[in-house]
């Protein structure tokens, strides 16, 4: 059995203001998982700028 050892490096995003939580390979420096994923980021900023165009038609 292969033991594998792993970094958490813990960042901000800066156009959501959301903290990013990247499971680092030791050994290659690889992004194992991040939490949340770059999909679920774009789709977080997609939303609040529909929801944004949303608010400003209704005013």
């Amino acid at each position: 059995m292969q033991t594998q050892s792993a970094n958490l490096e813990f960042s901000v995003d800066e156009d959501s203001n959301r903290t990013i939580v990247k499971v680092i390979d030791q050994q290659t420096q690889e992004v194992l998982r991040q939490i949340p994923s770059e999909e679920a980021l774009k789709i977080s900023k997609a939303l609040n700028q529909v929801s944004g165009l949303l608010i400003r038609q209704k005013a």
